[in-house]
């Protein structure tokens, strides 16, 4: 298959349910991948699924939340530019404490949109899992504390609203939607974009953890106009959609993918 992007897609959490089915989408796409993970046999072995018609898929084997991760991605890169990002890489609740989930899902994802935007390519975009808990964040005065973490800022503040993982989860996510909003003026000027997607309840090994402490997500499915759990293929579509010229004039926002959730919970809607 002849390779006709404009540089190299870049999948994080690529070992992951939404990563696995993003790498496979691009790839399908025609993208050369470099793809991202802690887990190098997992990721070595998504690859080797994909190299196929002469693609190329690299793999770097990595903390995403470590502060040099950003140098070592650009080192692997080498000086190409880049075309794509899907920033899948994060943890839901149950995964760890309020501290870490914060460093994990904001300052981590904070950095890497820092780092990449000097090297996105003319017509790039980059899009960042963000959450449908998002827009369960109803206090204005919270709205005011994320907002008010800048460029190169710590995440601090925003832990200090976090009493436990679940809010902790909910609030990083929102900071994720800020940081698209906030670097899309630094992105616009090189040509290139930057966007969120707040999935809903996705069928993934991560969130049946989460539908097993927390018999919540099954009510907040049946209560969804759709009343089933979304597939990773479904986030992974929309993904290589807002990154394909289809969606040039889309950029500095998020997209609800939800199945309808955020809405039925009576969640905040914009």
């Amino acid at each position: 298959m002849a390779n006709d992007k404009n540089g190299i897609a870049i999948i994080t959490g690529a070992a992951g349910g939404m990563g696995i089915a993003t790498a496979r989408e691009f790839a399908a796409q025609g993208w050369d991948l470099l793809l991202c993970d802690l887990d190098q046999s997992r990721t070595d072995a998504v690859a080797d699924s994909l190299r196929v018609d002469s693609r190329t898929v690299e793999v770097l084997a990595a903390d995403v939340s470590a502060s040099n991760f950003p140098a070592r991605l650009l080192s692997v890169l080498d000086g190409r530019p880049i075309g794509a990002l899907v920033h899948t890489a994060g943890l839901s609740p149950t995964m760890s404490k309020p501290e870490r989930i914060m460093v994990v899902n904001y300052d981590a994802t904070a950095r890497l949109a820092e780092a990449i935007e000097p090297h996105m390519a003319e017509g790039s975009c980059a899009v960042l899992i963000a959450s449908a808990s998002a827009y369960n964040i109803k206090s204005p005065e919270a709205e005011a504390i994320i907002r008010s973490v800048g460029r190169g800022e710590s995440s601090a503040p925003m832990l200090a609203l976090s009493p436990d993982s679940g809010a902790a989860y909910a609030i990083s996510k929102r900071g994720v939607q800020v940081i698209v909003e906030r670097e899309a003026p630094a992105f616009g000027a090189r040509g290139s974009r930057i966007m969120s997607i707040s999935p809903g309840i996705i069928d993934t090994p991560m969130n049946r953890a989460e539908l097993e402490v927390h018999p919540i997500i099954a009510a907040m499915v049946a209560k969804s106009p759709l009343r089933r759990q979304g597939q990773s293929e479904e986030i992974a579509s929309v993904a290589s959609f807002l990154c394909s010229p289809a969606a040039s004039f889309v950029t500095g926002s998020d997209i609800k993918v939800d199945g309808g959730v955020i809405g039925a919970m009576g969640w905040r809607t914009a």
